[in-house]
């Protein structure tokens, strides 16, 4: 929550942002913003969890049961502006905006308010259109919303107004009967109580509209797949008991062992004769590194020849194995299904309460794989032992629109610990949640560790595809034990919102690499202990991205707070706070139209540059903005954070960054105080936990 106070406003008149972004040489900014009111409504309650091993997922405390009650609406057109509410966010859409159009005014209001809340100025993108975002709204509420065009001067041009309501918390269902699932169970089963199915896919085979499928503790080898779809307010809800688990694997192998013939060249080597070709194996439950072939095998090198140790690889109708002990003193799992539960072409399914382990019996096992499927909730699920927990797809002139995805577990250990090099280009690189298709998709409150990818939104093979990943929020997410990016954009991904996100142990807290059309807006983020960066940017990305309140930090040593990989444009930076151990910020390539300002930029480093713009190094912050007009009212002290060692990195008291940011409209309207603190959270607010 925000703290409470007098809340500042350094101006009464309505603030005027440009639309397009100041270049490297440009004295950075653009005019000072403003604050107005909160911008109603929690997010979600402190989702605080115990803390939790790498064996157990934490408890996970979803949203609040709190809103309104006004119907949502869904996507609303008013003449030649578009609203596109989700749960707390709302898309804003102008495709033909007046010529001449060279800023805009935001305003926004519960329905029937009698005062107005500034709102954040539009983006310029692609084609001449305006798009922007509005935060923090409450859930199943009508909001009514202006906007201004203005010209160079501040004239008007045009004024739009429409009206939409966002979503409930989640969607509500109603139930006409209940289907009993429980393993072992007599054949022939009608889902009665005393009768019940034998199996998941014999329940969902007879469920219609407004069913629930019950299924009680047990173990269920089955790949589920859904023959129809539920119906607004009467989904096919699917739901799992304590103790329910789908299990992918070969029940007759995990019981009774292999037959392992020793190797007679290398006592380490053994092979035991199996059918088929599985694109996943598991040890004791975690996964086995997967060499590339045979004399990877034999050599014990991974990919890019990166020792290895341990592993496998199917050969010629035998799995191999190289181990440092006997293999037949393991349990191994070896997927014989691809995906636990399919959604292809359905809508309104619903599917929670599950243990899912142990799919991947070719090259792309799934727990969760959403085809052209819309308005379906996977949640509270434990995901593990599974290359992708959960994928949203939409193939061409189809939709996978409002899905939510939230409160689930998903790991892949050890893969969030394995070297970079011997995992990136191979089967082990995929995303706990992927989101490659479809609009208003929702993934919030998930706990996702010790695998390679966070969550990725869009198509790297689609990256002008603006239906892919529009209008989607990631929000309120915890992470850790990752080992490449926390979150990760490519292609249009035209709003796309991260915010609330918590990263912690990555490679890469966020990747923008490339963002061909956005906007994109990665508000108030923790991203730390990284060995890469927290911000990582490259591929000429080119659409508007809007980095605000995030906090970065690392201790790592001889590491940069912020690495730059290769060009992009069309970036703000504002209120973060980034930390490092070598250069603050280093930039070895020549960039244009980015806008920096009011962060707070800072590294131990005591005996050397702190900045390297455009491959000019900078002994300190004014150094960098009497040279090239960047981040003039920024900050290199030290962040003065809690205990980041504790995972705490939320302001100290005395900090350099309490009421120093820049106020801006519809993003930091609650503070306390003479303004806003830089960083992820103001003073005081709860800050996530494991």
């Amino acid at each position: 929550m925000m703290r409470v106070g007098g809340r500042g406003r350094a101006k009464a008149a309505a603030v005027l942002a440009v639309l397009w972004i100041a270049g490297c040489g440009d004295s950075g900014g653009g005019p000072d913003a403003t604050g107005d009111e909160a911008a109603g409504g929690d997010v979600a309650p402190d989702a605080e969890a115990d803390v939790a091993d790498e064996s157990s997922p934490p408890d996970i405390v979803g949203p609040d049961e709190a809103g309104g009650d006004a119907e949502a609406t869904g996507p609303r057109t008013c003449g030649e502006i578009v609203l596109f509410p989700t749960i707390h966010s709302m898309g804003l859409h102008i495709d033909r905006p007046p010529a001449g159009t060279a800023a805009t005014v935001v305003r926004y209001r519960e329905a029937g308010a009698a005062s107005w809340r500034d709102g954040h100025p539009l983006a310029a993108i692609a084609g001449g259109r305006l798009a922007g975002s509005l935060f923090r709204l409450a859930a199943s509420t009508a909001y009514d919303v202006e906007v201004d065009a203005l010209d160079a001067g501040g004239a008007t041009l045009a004024t739009y107004a429409c009206s939409a309501a966002t979503f409930p918390l989640r969607p509500e269902t109603t139930t006409a009967r209940v289907l009993h699932v429980r393993a072992g169970a007599a054949p022939g089963g009608d889902g009665g109580e005393a009768t019940p199915f034998a199996t998941i896919q014999a329940a969902v085979d007879a469920a219609e509209p407004g069913d629930r499928v019950l299924v009680h503790p047990g173990l269920y080898p089955e790949a589920v797949e859904f023959p129809r779809s539920g119906a607004p307010g009467r989904f096919i809800q699917v739901l799992g008991e304590e103790g329910a688990i789908l299990d992918g694997s070969d029940r007759a192998i995990a019981d009774g062992g292999l037959s392992w013939t020793t190797d007679g060249a290398d006592p380490h080597v053994a092979w035991a004769p199996i059918p088929g070709t599985p694109g996943y194996l598991a040890r004791d439950g975690e996964r086995f590194y997967r060499y590339n072939d045979l004399a990877g095998l034999r050599a014990g090198l991974g990919d890019d020849d990166v020792p290895m140790p341990e592993g496998w690889v199917v050969d010629g109708g035998r799995l191999w194995v190289r181990t440092l002990d006997a293999p037949g003193a393991h349990v191994w799992q070896v997927p014989v299904r691809e995906v636990a539960f399919q959604m292809s072409r359905v809508e309104f399914v619903w599917v929670e309460g599950f243990e899912i382990r142990y799919y991947g019996s070719g090259e792309y096992g799934r727990a969760f794989y959403l085809r052209d499927a819309s308005n379906c909730v996977v949640r509270r699920n434990r995901i593990h032992g599974v290359r992708s927990g959960v994928v949203i797809v939409a193939r061409e002139g189809t939709v996978a629109d409002r899905n939510l995805i939230e409160e689930n577990w998903i790991a892949d250990p050890p893969v969030g610990t394995w070297p970079w090099d011997a995992v990136k280009g191979t089967s082990h690189e995929a995303s706990a949640i992927d989101v490659g298709g479809g609009a208003g998709n929702v993934v919030r409150f998930n706990r996702i560790e010790n695998i390679f990818n966070g969550v990725y939104t869009g198509d790297w093979d689609a990256q002008l595809d603006e239906t892919l990943a529009y209008e989607t929020d990631v929000h309120d997410n915890g992470m850790r034990t990752i080992g490449d990016d926390g979150l990760e954009p490519e292609g249009a991904n035209i709003n796309v919102r991260f915010w609330n996100n918590a990263v912690d142990f990555v490679h890469s807290g966020i990747s923008l690499a490339p963002i061909t059309v956005g906007p994109v807006w990665v508000l108030r983020n923790r991203f730390t202990h990284y060995t890469g960066t927290g911000f990582k940017v490259s591929l000429d990305s080119s659409g508007p991205v809007f980095l605000y309140h995030n906090t970065c930090w690392t201790d790592e040593p001889d590491q940069n707070g912020m690495d730059v990989s290769g060009p992009f444009t069309h970036m703000t930076f504002r209120n973060n706070i980034v930390r490092g151990t070598r250069y603050a910020f280093e930039c070895t390539i020549s960039v244009a139209g980015i806008d920096m300002d009011y962060d707070n930029w800072h590294t131990t480093r005591t005996d050397g540059p702190h900045w390297k713009w455009n491959d000019v190094r900078y002994d300190s912050m004014a150094d960098l903005c009497a040279a090239v007009g960047q981040e003039c009212h920024g900050s290199d002290a030290d962040p003065g954070l809690l205990d980041p060692a504790g995972l705490r990195f939320g302001l100290a008291a005395g900090s350099a960054n309490l009421d120093t940011a820049l106020p801006i409209p519809g993003i930091n309207d609650a503070y306390a105080g003479a303004g806003p603190d830089r960083g992820y959270r103001e003073q005081g607010e709860a800050e996530p936990t494991w």
